[in-house]
This record gives C-alpha cells, structure tokens and sequence, in this order.
C-alpha cells in the first residue's frame, strides 16, 4: 500500500508542477496599484577586505515601485535624488494606508573626515507625495537627530524616534488625512 501512495504523492506533485508553469504564460488581469518604497545608500560599499568604505554624499535615491498593477512586470515610478542610509533600525521608509504620502527617514549622512568619509545623525524626514504621477517631494522635515522606527497607524498618524521617546507628527499627520 506504500508503493501506490507514494505513486500517487508523485502523480499529484507532477500535476501541481505542470499546472503552476502553465500560470508562468498567463496574462493575469491589472492589479490595484500597491506601492513599496526602497532606499539605495550609495554612499556605502564594502571593501574585498569586508570593510566598510565611506563616500561623499549626493547619489543616494529612493525608488517608487508599483509591485500591484502587474505583479510579474513590477515598475519603477520615479527615483528620486534624496539621501537614506542603511544604518539604524530597518523601519526608516513608510507609506500611509491610503498610499497617498510615503515618508523616507535620512538618519545618517556622511561628513568629511580628513581624507575620507565617515556618518554621523542626520535629522530629515522627506514627504513625498504618491498621487502625483511621477510621485514627488513635497516636504523635508527637521525633527530630532537620526530618525528612525517610522510606522503610520490606520489613521494616518505618524511615529518616529529621533534617538529618544517616541514622537507624533503633527505636519505628516495633517497632511496624510487630506
């Protein structure tokens, strides 16, 4: 009875198989827009030592990508020109639940530091507005140093450490109920 089950297991596995790469050629219907944001800190890289190596700022960009409309083909928006860092808590980027604002944290910039770089608190948060096509900037905020563990509650109320107790947005919460 062991030998048929397993026949059976291998049967099944090989339709399951046959079935999902029949969906590979399938031009499913366009999806809802659903938005990520993603930081690229070009002002860090790693040596062939594994050391980090430090460069001057001003190419650092954050992209807007649709990963709903077509989940196969995802689509750059736009990549603006706004410094990030890939230092801190991993949660410096944030979208409000009606995809009409993203916020970008820029924790760290980079400093001259006698023939190199080195990073040290920045304190930015940049607004950008997603209902523009391309999406754009429409703010940077000054708040405490290195912002960092941004979320945004269902309400569209902002939250951010500026290396301390937690802070409320009083301008990105206004600006995200609209």
């Amino acid at each position: 009875m062991a030998a048929p089950l397993r026949s059976l297991k291998n049967v099944a596995a090989a339709a399951c198989l046959i079935a999902l790469a029949g969906c590979g050629t399938m031009n499913p219907a366009p999806g809802k827009r659903e938005l990520i944001v993603v930081g690229n800190d070009e002002k860090v890289g790693i040596t062939d030592a594994g050391v980090y190596a430090f460069s001057g700022p001003g190419r650092d960009t954050v992209s807007i990508i649709d990963i709903g409309t077509d989940p196969l083909s995802p689509r750059i928006l736009v990549n603006l020109p706004l410094m990030n860092s890939i230092f801190g808590p991993p949660v410096n980027l944030a979208i409000t639940p009606d995809e009409s604002l993203a916020l970008v944290a820029s924790s760290m910039d980079a400093e001259k530091d006698g023939a190199g770089w080195k990073m040290v608190p920045d304190n930015k948060i940049f607004v950008i507005d997603l209902t523009t096509n391309p999406p754009a900037l429409i703010d940077t905020v000054s708040v405490g140093k290195q912002p960092s563990g941004m979320s945004i509650n269902r309400a569209g109320i902002s939250r951010w450490s500026p290396t301390g107790p937690t802070t409320r947005s009083p301008c990105c919460a206004s600006r995200a109920r609209r």
